[in-house]
């Protein structure tokens, strides 16, 4: 793989972080309801942490171990989300995942992490996981309406997983 690879789907298309993102990316992430609920994103969310947040997803790529997807609709090429996966070895990958809180409650994080187990497997992947807020419940119903299934729960975290079946 030499392009970071374009996912689409009915709506959205899926692509690779670039600098053009950042104003969008500040503009949605810089939002206490996204960074509460996504371990790499500080409140407030500023132009030097979005650079940060390029810089880790391009580096990510190249060492092929961390995949950040932009979220767009597909008539609209604007940020409006990102979904990530960073491989753990040993076939798992961690699933991360946000969507602009204006266009919350329209599936569009669920059309986004329909897209990933294929291209996930594509990867030679055996297992997609998340870990979630128990008390987020949206968060919950994007997993469970693409298959997944809760592994475990620990004190404040929900584990949800998925498997490759051959």
């Amino acid at each position: 793989m030499t392009g970071f690879p374009v996912l689409r789907t009915s709506r959205l298309i899926l692509r690779g972080l670039d600098p053009d993102d950042l104003g969008a990316l500040v503009r949605h992430a810089n939002n206490e309801k996204i960074t509460d609920n996504i371990l790499n994103l500080p409140y407030p969310f500023r132009e030097p942490d979005a650079a940060m947040h390029l810089s880790r997803a391009v580096q990510g790529f190249k060492r092929k171990d961390h995949f950040t997807f932009v979220i767009t609709e597909n008539d609209v090429g604007e940020l409006i989300g990102e979904v990530g996966v960073h491989l753990e070895g040993n076939g798992t990958a961690q699933l991360g995942y946000w969507v602009a809180e204006p266009l919350w409650g329209r599936g569009i994080a669920s059309e986004a992490v329909g897209a990933i187990p294929a291209f996930a497997w594509e990867l030679g992947l055996r297992q997609l996981y998340a870990v979630v807020d128990p008390e987020n419940p949206g968060s919950q119903r994007v997993l469970e309406k693409n298959g997944f299934e809760v592994l475990a729960t620990r004190s404040r975290l929900r584990e949800y997983g998925l498997r490759r079946i051959d």
